[in-house]
C-alpha cells in the first residue's frame, strides 16, 4: 500500500473432494510483491466439492484472479 502499487496474481489449485485448497501455485503475477499474499489467501478457500454419482471429487486446475486495488 506504501508503495502505491496495484496488479493482480492467477493462481491455480486442486479443490479436494473435502472443499479445501491443495498445491496452490503462482501462473502469472504482476508483481512479485503479490505471490506470497496470494498463495496464503487461496488456502484459506472454501468450496462445496463437486460430486459425480454420489460421490464427492477433486477438481484440479482450478484458477483464481486476486485483484490488488488501492481504493481512491
Amino acid at each position: 500500500m506504501t508503495r502505491g502499487v496495484e496488479g493482480d496474481c492467477l493462481i491455480e489449485y486442486t479443490v479436494t473432494s473435502a472443499g479445501a485448497v491443495r498445491d496452490p501455485t503462482v501462473v502469472e503475477c504482476s508483481s512479485s510483491l503479490f505471490a506470497r499474499a496470494s498463495l496464503n489467501a487461496v488456502l484459506r478457500f472454501k468450496y462445496k466439492p463437486r460430486v459425480v454419482d454420489g460421490n464427492p471429487i477433486e477438481v484440479p486446475g482450478v484458477r483464481h484472479v486476486i485483484t490488488y486495488k488501492l481504493e481512491d
